[in-house]
């Protein structure tokens, strides 16, 4: 080998090791250490190190320290859709968080489908994932056992369960608080706009604090004002153009998210109805535009980053052999704009 050639690109060439760590100025074994995906390593250490591999051409050999560390530092998410911030801004949390540690993230969605996530997660586990993150409290019960037979960490987000590692929010909470809103401001006429809920517990959740809430001011949720829909902005006007050809109307709308609100707000500009005047609406998660709607939606603030990094960090954690014990809680928040108003006199 000449002076000038490259140097090798095997994690075991003592070599290569050597021509990284000259000219990352750091030692051989922080070389490795980073290389194997050590979270004892300062940042400004992995940085260089990772220059350095940039310009020496150096490729780490994932199979050679798979062999050495048992791991192969990827982590798995599997997730019922990319399309909405729901879920795209907590899988950038994640994947920072378990990055900054040396994982790779791998993601795949289902589409709310439960058999499709149980394929999506036996894929993950063949690849051999070191730890995965899905959502909800609602599997298919062959999906633990897939997980449990590998043996790896496994943490549910966006929901609670008190039996299994999660990271989210009181659902039910959340849409008790909502009703409690538009209950002080004279409705009494209540609609609601939400995904299917056979395979979604964070919606059955919501459904079910909702109907409570009503039920204990003598009130309830008509069945044909309860509307089953996609979660998109398009699926959202058309539910709520079938509210509002309907006999009868609503005075209040909760939507399962801000996209459907979104709709609900601009079939209700189509058909001529007043908002906040004659129908409230109201949504959830308090995406990137909701306070730029006009008019500026109410809605749940759900603080959708938080999700993506602490169950990141509990997976590390958890990798490391330190899990948490019981539910991780993220911060939610009521947040009253001007989509939201009191009740009309008369509901027409």
């Amino acid at each position: 080998m000449t002076s000038s050639a490259r140097p090798t690109s095997s994690l075991l060439s003592g070599a290569g090791l050597r021509d990284v760590a000259r000219l990352a100025g750091v030692s051989t074994a922080t070389v490795s250490r980073v290389l194997n995906g050590s979270a004892t390593v300062s940042d400004d250490k992995r940085q260089a190190v990772q220059r350095a591999c940039d310009e020496l051409g150096y490729v780490l050999n994932a199979a050679a320290r798979t062999l050495s560390s048992r791991r192969s530092m990827t982590i798995g998410a599997v997730v019922p859709t990319l399309a909405t911030e729901t879920f795209s801004r907590p899988l950038a949390a994640f994947q920072q968080t378990v990055h900054k540690a040396g994982y790779t993230l791998l993601v795949a969605s289902f589409g709310f489908d439960e058999q499709v996530e149980l394929k999506e997660v036996q894929t993950m586990l063949e690849h051999g994932v070191d730890a995965l993150m899905v959502v909800g409290r609602t599997h298919d019960p062959k999906m633990w056992q897939l997980i449990e037979n590998k043996g790896i960490p496994c943490v549910q987000a966006w929901t609670q369960d008190d039996t299994r590692a999660s990271v989210g929010f009181d659902n039910v909470e959340a849409s008790r608080r909502m009703v409690e809103h538009l209950l002080e401001l004279g409705h009494r006429d209540f609609a609601m706009l939400v995904g299917e809920p056979s395979f979604n517990d964070r919606v059955g959740d919501r459904i079910f604090g909702t109907q409570a809430r009503l039920a204990e001011a003598g009130l309830e949720l008509p069945p044909h004002w309860l509307l089953e829909t996609n979660l998109t902005l398009e699926d959202g006007i058309a539910a709520t153009q079938r509210l509002l050809d309907g006999p009868t109307l609503p005075t209040a709308v909760i939507c399962a998210n801000d996209l459907l609100a979104f709709g609900a707000l601009l079939a209700a500009r189509e058909a001529g109805v007043r908002v906040p005047e004659q129908l409230s609406v109201v949504g959830f998660n308090d995406f990137d535009y909701a306070r730029h709607l006009s008019p500026p939606l109410t809605t749940i603030r759900v603080e959708l980053e938080q999700i993506g990094a602490r169950a990141g960090t509990y997976l590390l954690d958890a990798l490391s052999g330190k899990p948490h014990s019981g539910p991780i809680e993220v911060t939610t928040e009521l947040v009253v704009r001007k989509s939201s108003g009191p009740a009309p006199a008369s509901t027409g």
